[in-house]
C-alpha cells in the first residue's frame, strides 16, 4: 500500500507523517545549542549539531512530499493561498537551517554565537507560525483528508 510517487502510504499522506521530525529537532537544536553557548559543555553543542543535521535531512524529503501535496490542491480555494504562504516560509526557513549547518560544519570551532544563535531563535519562531498555517490546512479546510 506504499505509493512513493503520491507520497501515501494506504490512505495517509507521507509530509503530515515527516514534519515531526524537523519540527521536534529544530526546536531542540536551538535549545541544546543555547545551553552550549551558557555552559560551554560539549556535549550539548553536539547534540545540537546533531539535531540540526537530522532536521535539515528530514526537511528535504518532508519538502519533497509537502510538494506532492501542494500540487493537488485547487488553485481557485482559499486552502491554495495558505499553502503557498506555508510553503514559502518552510523553504525560507529550511534555507536559512542549512546555511547554518554548512556554516557549522566549515568552522565547528565558532560556529555557535550569539549572532548564530540569534538567528536560531528568530528562524525557529517563524518555523512554528509557518507550522500553525500547516496545521489550518489540515483542520480548517480539511486537505488530505479522506472523506469516509
Amino acid at each position: 500500500m506504499i505509493n512513493l510517487l503520491k507520497g501515501r502510504l494506504g490512505r495517509h499522506r507521507f509530509h503530515p507523517m515527516l514534519i515531526h521530525f524537523p519540527s521536534a529537532l529544530y526546536p531542540f537544536s536551538v535549545v541544546m545549542d543555547s545551553i552550549f553557548l551558557s555552559t560551554g559543555t560539549a556535549a550539548f553543542g553536539m547534540a545540537g549539531m546533531y539535531a540540526l543535521t537530522g532536521a535539515v535531512g528530514m526537511s528535504v524529503i518532508a519538502i519533497i512530499y509537502g510538494a506532492i501535496d501542494f500540487i493537488r490542491i485547487d488553485s481557485k480555494s482559499k486552502a491554495w493561498n495558505t499553502a503557498g504562504i506555508h510553503a514559502l516560509l518552510n523553504v525560507g526557513w529550511f534555507i536559512v537551517y542549512a546555511t547554518l549547518l554548512f556554516s557549522r560544519m566549515k568552522h565547528p570551532e565558532t560556529a555557535i554565537g550569539w549572532i548564530y544563535l540569534t538567528i536560531m531563535w528568530i528562524t525557529t519562531v517563524g518555523l512554528f507560525f509557518s507550522n500553525y498555517l500547516g496545521s489550518n490546512l489540515i483542520i480548517k479546510y480539511r486537505i488530505g483528508i479522506d472523506a469516509e
